[in-house]
């Protein structure tokens, strides 16, 4: 490789480094229920990972829309993303009922033929769920086809939607669960500069409890693994972690970096991630916001069955002081919404929130890239000219 290269490597700063390795891709087992996918195309891939469909997804009732062996421009980032765990929590009074929901049921949504587990450009509509369609206070929408006009029961597919993103930017999957009368959306996109942006929506087909103010409250696993599962760290406002812990939403941040390859990701909350505060309905059953735990094998949950009554996500389960300084690390996320019945539920301030139990509620961090990130060797995409 001559000097003429590096000249155009050097300037490119934040993405590319000397450090070169290997690029590597994901084998995905169909056994398993893994799906390759890679964008914009398998002979020059920037994104490759396997996506499972949350029928076959992990979990002790499974975890949403799954997936394994995230490879950004042919670097490991990320080994699991997914969300083992899912609550529902009534409120009548100083009591009510509460849910440890399940994650496995498919339910199908719009998807358009050509993106149906297979990456493409839609030609007649977007991929639409439940959550999608829901903007009234008080009306449902029922299944697929939602009564979207225009669409019957052939546009709809409990598989998932992979799409490209408008303007070459990325790609995006979307998938919907059931649980009962609840429309789960789980949604992620991957841009070109790395980032990575989450996606649950909250929905409702059939208005069932639309009279009782409740929360949902989701929790993702985010299992980094950047550049290989050792000597990463999990940092809290720049300092490295060295035990496991729990905090709060607030002002600190965190991301996972690695060690040694000088790169890593920052778990930055959505807009709407903080809307309602940790533990809002003073049952004590959520109170943390993000847990920093070590890796184990099949530790998905805070528990290892998913018993429908237990309301309460135990987090000391997950963290209870195990070392994660330069270890295979792994962050829990949590976000939750309010569905709020008129008059149901007192204001801070005076007065009620007013009804909106039916309408989409949408959480959700965005993981971005920090650092300096390796390029793998022979990786030329961003020299369109190619080494002279």
């Amino acid at each position: 490789m001559n000097l003429k290269f590096f000249a155009r490597l050097l300037p490119v700063t934040g993405l590319l480094c000397m450090n070169m390795a290997m690029a590597l891709s994901p084998t995905c087992s169909l056994a398993a229920g893994e799906n390759k996918v890679s964008w914009p195309s398998a002979a020059d891939p920037t994104w490759e990972m396997c996506w499972v469909k949350p029928g076959m997804s992990s979990g002790p009732r499974g975890s949403g829309l799954e997936l394994r062996n995230v490879h950004f421009r042919g670097v490991l980032v990320m080994k699991r993303a997914h969300a083992p765990m899912l609550f529902a929590e009534y409120r009548n009074g100083a009591g009510g009922n509460c849910y440890r929901d399940w994650k496995d049921e498919d339910s199908a949504i719009l998807i358009d033929p050509i993106v149906r587990n297979v990456l493409g450009t839609p030609a007649n509509f977007l991929a639409t769920t439940n959550c999608d369609v829901s903007s009234s206070p008080t009306a449902s929408f029922g299944n697929c086809p939602f009564g979207q006009a225009g669409r019957t029961a052939a546009d709809c597919s409990n598989g998932i939607a992979i799409e490209n993103l408008p303007g070459n930017m990325g790609f995006r999957l979307t998938s919907q669960y059931a649980a009962a009368w609840y429309k789960y959306t789980s949604r992620y996109e991957f841009l070109t500069n790395g980032n990575i942006d989450t996606q649950f929506g909250f929905g409702n087909n059939n208005g069932t409890y639309n009279n009782t103010t409740h929360w949902h409250h989701n929790y993702w696993r985010f299992d980094f693994d950047i550049e290989g599962a050792s000597n990463d760290s999990i940092n809290v406002d720049g300092t490295s972690q060295t035990t496991e812990f729990t905090a709060v939403r607030g002002v600190s941040v965190v991301s996972v970096t690695d060690s040694s390859a000088g790169f890593g990701y920052i778990v930055a909350p959505g807009s709407n991630d903080s809307t309602f505060a940790p533990n809002e309905s003073t049952r004590n059953f959520h109170t943390v916001d993000i847990i920093g735990s070590a890796y184990k094998a099949n530790e998905y949950s805070d528990r290892s069955d998913n018993v429908l009554s237990d309301c309460t996500m135990n987090s000391s389960a997950i963290a209870n002081g195990e070392n994660i300084d330069k270890k295979d690390v792994v962050i829990y996320y949590r976000a939750s919404v309010r569905d709020s019945t008129a008059n149901n539920w007192a204001l801070p301030g005076g007065g009620f929130a007013p009804q909106d139990s039916m309408v989409c509620k949408r959480v959700g961090p965005t993981l971005q890239m920090t650092g300096t990130f390796p390029v793998p060797e022979g990786d030329f995409r961003f020299f369109k000219d190619g080494a002279e």
